[in-house]
């Protein structure tokens, strides 16, 4: 039996198991993620972060599924690991940088401040990327780049999305109302489209204004999520490429607001947000 020391914390309620990468035990944080995750036997999250040292305000920071599966990256779990981590340090103020080391690049936090136990971070996630290779999406007819409304068959119906990537391979949709659309059963659908070989997250969008949109959001390996760092950025780049918002938005989730500024100086997209810690634990993990 391994005893593995956890934190739990959210952004808007998408969670996250945090772990020191050292205190893993002879398992794989794949193995592990998919039985610490499992909200009946387990701990319950969205996905497990371990991370490890990487030298002065750096952290090497890895994001696994709910099912295992390591993702690319997750700007809600940046942040909840960067809450972590700065609460960890005595003197920590509002300015301090942390970088977390990520399968797609080096990503810098800022901390902006606290409200209670809200840990408020901005932080860089990428440049958006519209080609079918790096998304990947492989319809039969080549698509172009980015490729607005494409038309994706989906049982008896076809959507019209918008896939990209957004260090992981995003489709989104634009609706009118919620209530109209089936999006939880239109999820998992797009998830294992064949058309996305790497599988995807969904975003369902509905525009409010030129400054404002509201997403729902399903995710490869997890499911239906209350909120998604990525899903949030992919679904307001969308919309500004549509021309119907500015590059500056706030995103409304399930039960909270992200702001997305698509940056025009490098294209780079950054994640203005929350993340809230809320325990911390031992899993007994059997060896």
């Amino acid at each position: 039996m391994t005893d593995i020391p956890f934190a739990k914390a959210h952004g808007l309620g998408n969670d996250f198991l945090l772990v020191e990468e050292a205190a893993l035990g002879p398992r794989s944080a794949g193995e592990l993620a998919a039985g610490i995750c499992d909200r009946h036997t387990g701990v319950g999250a969205d996905g497990l972060v371990p991370l490890a040292p990487a030298g002065a305000g750096r952290w090497k920071f890895r994001i696994f599924n709910a099912d295992g599966g390591e993702a690319g990256l997750s700007g809600n779990a940046m942040r909840c690991a960067a809450a972590w981590l700065v609460s960890r340090m005595p003197s920590a103020e509002p300015g301090l940088v942390l970088t977390l080391e990520t399968r797609v690049g080096a990503k810098r936090h800022t901390f902006l401040g606290r409200r209670g136990n809200e840990w408020i971070f901005q932080g860089e996630i990428v440049r958006p990327d519209f080609t079918a290779q790096k998304i990947p999406f492989h319809p039969p007819k080549p698509a172009e780049a980015p490729a607005l409304d494409f038309p994706l068959p989906v049982g008896d119906e076809t959507l019209p999305v918008t896939p990209l990537w957004m260090g992981n391979p995003q489709c989104i949709v634009f609706v009118d109302n919620f209530e109209e659309i089936d999006w939880r059963g239109l999820g998992p659908e797009i998830e294992h489209h064949p058309y996305f070989p790497e599988r995807a997250n969904a975003g369902f969008v509905r525009v409010l204004g030129p400054e404002a949109i509201e997403a729902r959001f399903w995710e490869r390996g997890a499911g239906h999520t209350l909120a998604s760092g990525t899903g949030s950025c992919a679904c307001a780049v969308a919309a500004a490429l549509h021309g119907k918002t500015g590059r500056r938005v706030a995103v409304t989730t399930e039960i909270g607001q992200m702001q997305v500024h698509w940056r025009e100086d490098d294209d780079v997209v950054e994640l203005t947000g929350p993340a809230e810690l809320v325990f911390d634990g031992v899993f007994h993990q059997p060896d």
